[in-house]
């Protein structure tokens, strides 16, 4: 699993099923450390550690043989929020899940941060619509926060409130590192995307989408000051499961973009 922002902030990728790793972290976000439910598949933390061996950010899912996910868990240290590791953590968990665990949705009690969950295309929820396999697990058991699931191998109009992960970067100068995500909103034909990571604390794409064809400027501030800017042509293509990529390529220059929807 590659996630070159990750790297970029000071930590590495480590995945675990030892969850009294987890638990100092859980208490010092205070949040509740739930039960592993039996009748899944396997209970797994995605970690983001530093060189000391101590546990900056995690992800914690369970996965069940129906090909459903339950994300139990999302807790970044106090000391690490603001950076964008987090986000950077769950595209990272979320992409994984669907491209190595063939999920075909993920299910989440989102507690304070809807409109975070609804920007990687979470969707509201009823109490009735969590499948019957995973309602036994102990986050829907406790907590009163919103019921959301993001589901795969479903049509979705436009690229309103979808985020995209950077797969690779090969264009000339580039300074956004892989695993650094793309917040899209889309009004009509108006596209504009947030995204930061690595040396970029900042960046806006706005663009124009004709069919399958996005046509963009961008512009970034990196971390030494420096304000970066350009333009472009990105399109769009439908992926069997549901999902979008967006690729630009670069004509007589060599390299290419490639973002994939999480």
């Amino acid at each position: 699993m590659q996630n070159d922002n990750i790297e970029s902030l000071g930590y590495r990728l480590e995945m675990t099923d030892e969850v009294q790793r987890v638990e100092p972290l859980l208490r010092a976000c205070n949040l509740s450390q739930h039960q592993v439910d039996p009748n899944a598949t396997e209970t797994t933390y995605l970690l983001a550690t530093t060189s000391a061996g101590g546990v900056a950010a995690a992800v914690g899912w369970s996965h069940y043989k129906s090909g459903d996910a339950v994300i139990h868990s999302l807790a970044v240290a106090p000391s690490s929020r603001g950076s964008g590791v987090g986000a950077s953590q769950l595209a990272s968990a979320m992409l994984h899940l669907r491209e190595e665990r063939d999920v075909r949705a993920l299910f989440i009690r989102a507690e304070g941060a809807v409109g975070f969950f609804s920007g990687f295309g979470f969707v509201d929820i009823e109490e009735g619509a969590i499948p019957e396999e995973l309602g036994r697990h102990s986050v829907f058991q406790q907590g009163s926060g919103k019921l959301m699931a993001r589901y795969y191998r479903q049509a979705r109009p436009g690229l309103d409130h979808s985020a995209f992960c950077l797969i690779h970067n090969t264009t000339p100068e580039a300074t956004l590192p892989v695993g650094s995500v793309f917040w899209f909103r889309q009004i009509g034909p108006v596209l504009e995307a947030q995204y930061r990571g690595g040396p970029v604390i900042r960046g806006h794409l706005l663009g124009a989408r004709d069919g399958e064809e996005l046509r963009f400027v961008w512009q970034h501030c990196t971390e030494d000051g420096r304000l970066m800017r350009g333009k472009g042509e990105i399109f769009l293509k439908l992926l069997d499961d549901g999902r979008r990529e967006l690729r630009e390529k670069l004509g007589e220059h060599p390299g290419e973009l490639l973002l994939r929807e999480l």
